[in-house]
């Protein structure tokens, strides 16, 4: 699924395929990678691989690093919508009995309009809490097709992976990888989002995670390519588990684990602690997400396409190959538990300042 299916906004589609020139939308391509001259010593598939074997290679979507901000924005967006629609029902209630029919004509237009707004959220959050648990990427090797999802468009994207051009687009202060279908007026036709975010100050990652996807799909040795992968998260018909929503969340947002593709020996506690006012909500978020949504299925003509041979050596299927479980000591809980508590009630105590404040000022 592309970041931009989720923000229901494309930046790219229909747009010139430029270098160094934000586009209309804002949008900076920051540099083009040639893909022939990529080099495939250095392979960086992150922790982003849920199947691999000598057809395909299926990975995560660029989604996983956003999952929950729409859900984070929305849930107080219908809480406040649904007060204000049972506050203008009542006042509706009691002009009618006062028969003033005019005002309760304009508190029913007034509650037609908070319709929308909840609508128009929904619209929002829809992918994040009633869509699919993931959007996965499917590369292909034998047929050399690449596939995603594309929810916003209502369609699948089938694209032959020849046809494709690769640059690094610049997404906040992070770095993401795109594999653009270009025609022949320079316009970019379709575009996949690769799974991997790669912080500013690590550029060269962003190439070492296309040259995993190359060494794939281009016929590297595939005894290597499966040693470079550090672990399977295979979630294939299936909803991840708590522990798994656990590690994937500290995941995202730990400096470290961010992009290293194995358990780091120390744990910067500092970022832990400042991050857990963010990070903890998101665990929520996500398990909410996951609880209203459904298991992503690909297209019947697309799992023959992908259909794995009988006793394929490199199957990851019921292979068990993960990180060292995520582990912390009691004073690192004590350290995490006494700095959530310490950033959450200086939250409370703003938000009741603030609305203290425009209360008496208003």
């Amino acid at each position: 699924m592309l970041r931009e299916d989720y923000e229901t906004k494309f930046t790219t589609l229909n747009q010139l395929f430029e270098i160094g020139t934000p586009n209309k939308n804002g949008r900076l391509r920051l540099r083009e990678i040639d893909i022939k001259s990529l080099k495939t010593d250095q392979l960086y598939p992150h922790r982003q691989v849920i199947r691999f074997n000598s057809t395909f290679v299926e990975v995560m979507d660029s989604w996983e690093f956003i999952r929950g901000r729409a859900t984070a924005l929305v849930l107080p967006m219908w809480a406040v919508l649904t007060l204000g629609m049972f506050v203008c029902s009542y006042g509706i209630y009691k002009v009618v009995l006062a028969h003033e029919y005019l005002i309760a004509v304009g508190l029913g237009v007034f509650i037609l309009g908070i319709l929308y707004l909840i609508y128009s959220n929904y619209q929002m959050a829809k992918y994040d809490l009633f869509g699919y648990t993931h959007y996965p990427i499917r590369f292909n090797r034998k047929t050399q097709k690449v596939y995603a999802f594309s929810p916003q468009q209502q369609k699948m994207i089938e694209l032959n992976w020849r046809d494709l051009r690769f640059s690094a687009v610049k997404e906040g202060d992070d770095i993401e990888l795109r594999a653009s279908l270009v025609n022949a007026d320079n316009i970019v036709e379709e575009e996949i989002i690769f799974p991997f975010l790669a912080p500013r100050y690590q550029p060269e990652l962003v190439d070492q995670h296309l040259a995993f996807f190359k060494a794939y799909m281009q016929g590297d040795d595939l005894k290597r390519i499966d040693a470079a992968i550090p672990e399977f998260f295979d979630i294939y018909n299936r909803k991840e588990s708590f522990k798994e929503t656990f590690e994937r969340v500290y995941m995202v947002n730990g400096i470290v684990e961010r992009v290293q593709q194995k358990r780091p020996k120390e744990r910067y506690m500092l970022s832990v602690s400042l991050n857990i006012i963010f990070w903890l909500p998101t665990l929520f978020l996500r398990r909410l997400g996951l609880l209203f949504s459904t298991i992503p299925e690909w297209p019947t003509h697309i799992e023959k396409e992908c259909r794995i041979e009988r006793n394929d050596t490199y199957d990851s299927t019921n292979k068990q190959r993960h990180l060292a479980p995520l582990k912390f000591s009691w004073a690192q809980i004590l350290v995490i538990f006494l700095s959530g508590l310490i950033l959450f009630s200086l939250a409370i105590v703003f938000f009741i300042g603030l609305a203290y404040l425009s209360w008496n000022y208003r």
